[in-house]
């Protein structure tokens, strides 16, 4: 019991820092969001660094799941790997969407 519970314990850690990162990038949306609302050059671009950041967790969380089994591992990791290609796709969108003019810059 103890080896199967140590045997997961990667997985566990590796789907709680996917999870994390999920909630970060969801933080920094609406960060964006509230920072492109209020018209704020600063908040922008500190939103905008946030994003960069956020993108990078997601990647490192996903390249940390990748090293498992989906089929030992089971649905879990593969349906947190969709979330994370998700989160990453929202992420890209909202870069895209909201880029900062060249004149704030």
């Amino acid at each position: 019991m103890t080896e199967s519970r140590q045997h997961q314990a990667p997985v566990k850690h590796a789907m709680e820092a996917a999870e994390q990162a999920i909630l970060i990038a969801q933080k920094v949306e609406h960060k964006l969001h509230m920072a492109i609302t209020r018209a704020d050059p600063q908040a922008i671009q500190s939103a905008q660094a946030a994003l960069v950041q956020a993108k990078q967790q997601i990647i490192a969380a996903q390249d940390q799941l990748h090293t498992f089994d989906t089929q030992e591992y089971g649905q879990q990791v593969q349906q947190t790997l969709e979330q994370l290609t998700q989160a990453s796709q929202d992420l890209e969108a909202n870069q895209e969407k909201f880029h900062t003019p060249k004149q704030i810059r």
